[in-house]
């Protein structure tokens, strides 16, 4: 039986998962930041690692990668393939038709400069996947169901996560990335009938995140939260999520806090919630 670990954060609010399968390989799932690596390595043990999937270009989930690639190439792995499906920098850098052009320029120098700067350490390694492609890691299928939009600018970085559903012969995970609402609209829209799920790897770690409609149509039994105790805690709206006018200005305005988000898995019915402010959580998978 495979085994899912999701890593509680050395740094604040990041995401990391390991998959390890019956055959002892690995998929990583992001990572976290630097200082979270020390926590990963543990983790992966050294294991030939057939998969490490980036979500999505913020610092809090693949900095950490982009830190090895730099350091020796990711020599402390032994890595096989990166997938991947980032936004184009040269393509939307001068893109001013956009809802908030400093915020839209911000998402993009984030990450993107950096990870650019160090591709050519793992370029023979990378696959730059495409919606509707799947792989298969020994008894670890991965059905790729969503990837980066052109034109989904107010939250851009975070609605061009990468999701997919991770499905072995006992139970099946479906990973949001840091998926918004608009993102999820098209996710729902485009995909709703291959969204059910045992368990939802919670959007955006929880909050500012997909609708109720994608979670009813996820129907989750568990759920995977990405949070420390004041994000699992947090009100319907925080202070930073007070400002509606601001809101609205930014092309935002479904955004919410994470006392939402858990009211409506109350409503769906879960009972089980992993939490990474519990500490690493082992799943069986």
């Amino acid at each position: 039986m495979a085994t899912l670990y999701m890593l509680t954060e050395t740094s604040q609010f990041m995401m990391s998962f390991v998959i390890v399968t019956e055959k002892n390989n690995c998929i990583v799932i992001d990572g976290g930041r630097p200082l979270d690596m020390p926590s990963l390595k543990e983790y992966v043990g050294g294991r030939h690692i057939s998969a490490w999937i980036l979500t999505h270009a913020h610092d809090d989930h693949i900095s950490g990668f982009v830190d090895e690639m730099a350091k020796n190439g990711g020599a402390d792995f032994d890595l096989e393939k990166v997938y991947y499906h980032f936004p184009d920098y040269d393509a939307l850098i001068d893109n001013h038709n956009v809802p908030d052009y400093p915020y839209f320029k911000t998402e993009l120098e984030e990450m993107l400069p950096a990870f650019r700067a160090v591709r050519d350490r793992f370029a023979h390694k990378e696959h730059i996947v495409q919606q509707g492609e799947s792989i298969t890691v020994d008894e670890v299928h991965i059905d790729f169901l969503y990837t980066f939009h052109d034109g989904l600018y107010a939250n851009l970085m975070n609605d061009s996560s990468l999701v997919f559903r991770v499905t072995t012969p006992n139970t099946s995970v479906l990973f949001l990335g840091d998926l918004g609402p608009d993102g999820g609209d098209v996710l729902f829209r485009e995909s709703r009938d291959k969204l059910p799920s045992d368990m939802v790897q919670m959007a955006h770690h929880g909050h500012m995140n997909v609708s109720m409609e994608v979670y009813a149509a996820i129907m989750p039994k568990a759920c995977l939260w990405c949070a420390p105790d004041w994000l699992y805690a947090e009100p319907e709206v925080p202070p930073y999520l007070a400002d509606g006018e601001r809101l609205r200005q930014m092309g935002r305005i479904r955004m919410y806090g994470t006392a939402l988000t858990r009211r409506w898995m109350d409503l769906l019915g879960v009972k089980k919630h992993y939490v990474t402010a519990d500490g690493t959580q082992e799943i069986p998978l």
